[in-house]
């Protein structure tokens, strides 16, 4: 997509939703921001407050955008715990939202859509099992059989319409700002690092388990790409993102901050590899982020306040 394109991020008021509008804005691209809350606004984007579900203002949406809508950064969703609590609800907003997405797209004539999928589409693996595109999926509960579903939906739309699908499968997602109540720890990281007080951060799992993260930041920097690169070699990319053995992620971080204290539970990691392999992402785009440059940037940046 050239600058100065128009890019629609559904699910902009979320965490990752967020960020993106942000990178796409720093890149001098146009943004219309979609979520079912109230909606903040930057200069260089239009917002709407909109269920997925309602098709009909959906197209409204599409249809009043000041010039044709050229993609789309798909991010809106029911996450893992809220769709085991409400079924019905994860379905109509993840499947049926989706399918709204698409016959929109397919109307308007849009000619990408990034759709951010889920690592929870593989299921469990085992510890030392590097999980590739290439791997079987096999998701465990119904936020990644979603995410499985609409990879598949999205696809057969692309065959069948021309228009540009691409899954980028993310993993733990870490980053300051607020954060979720049953995955409090990824924003806690950062967000202590900048502030001045004593703190606790519990992560949930145990101290010698490993995790794939990227940083918020660095995974809108990946949508970006995705929706602007002229050619793109695959429809399916596992997020680019680091390795982390916790105890070592606990070391680093308490380096850098005296006052931060991280502690962690007895959770084994379920339904989701631990080691996701991004050569392809990295490979093709050359983009390999740091956590720990991240890491040490909000230190510094604490410390300049100080």
């Amino acid at each position: 997509m050239s600058q100065g394109s128009l890019i629609l991020v559904t699910g902009g008021e979320g965490f990752i939703g967020r960020h993106v509008r942000s990178a796409l804005l720093a890149g001098g691209q146009d943004v219309i921001s979609l979520d079912s809350r109230s909606m903040s606004q930057s200069a260089g984007e239009l917002s709407h407050q909109c269920d997925l579900t309602d098709a009909q203002g959906l197209q409204q949406i599409f249809a009043s955008a000041p010039r044709r809508i050229s993609a789309i950064a798909h991010l809106a969703s029911t996450l893992r715990t809220a769709s085991e609590k409400d079924p019905k609800k994860a379905t109509q907003i993840n499947i049926l939202g989706s399918l709204n997405v698409l016959e929109a797209a397919r109307i308007f004539g849009v000619e990408r859509i990034v759709f951010a999928s889920s690592v929870s589409i593989y299921g469990s693996k085992g510890a030392q099992d590097d999980v590739s595109e290439r791997d079987f999926t096999a998701p465990e509960d119904m936020y990644g059989a979603a995410k499985k579903y609409i990879e598949v939906l999205g696809n057969a739309y692309s065959r069948k319409y021309g228009m540009r699908f691409v899954t980028l499968r993310i993993p733990i997602v870490v980053g300051s700002g607020p954060g979720t109540s049953t995955s409090a720890w990824r924003t806690q990281l950062f967000n202590a690092l900048q502030e001045r007080r004593q703190q606790e951060v519990k992560i949930p799992f145990a101290d010698h388990e490993t995790l794939s993260i990227v940083h918020a930041e660095d995974l809108a920097n990946a949508f970006s790409i995705l929706l602007n690169s002229p050619i793109i070699a695959h429809n399916t990319y596992n997020a680019p993102c680091e390795i982390w053995q916790l105890s070592g992620l606990k070391k680093e971080v308490e380096s850098l901050s005296e006052k931060i204290r991280v502690s962690f539970g007895d959770a084994a990691v379920t339904g989701f590899p631990r080691r996701l392999n991004c050569d392809r992402f990295r490979a093709e785009f050359h983009h390999a982020p740091s956590l720990l440059d991240r890491l040490r940037h909000a230190a510094q940046v604490h410390g300049a306040d100080l």
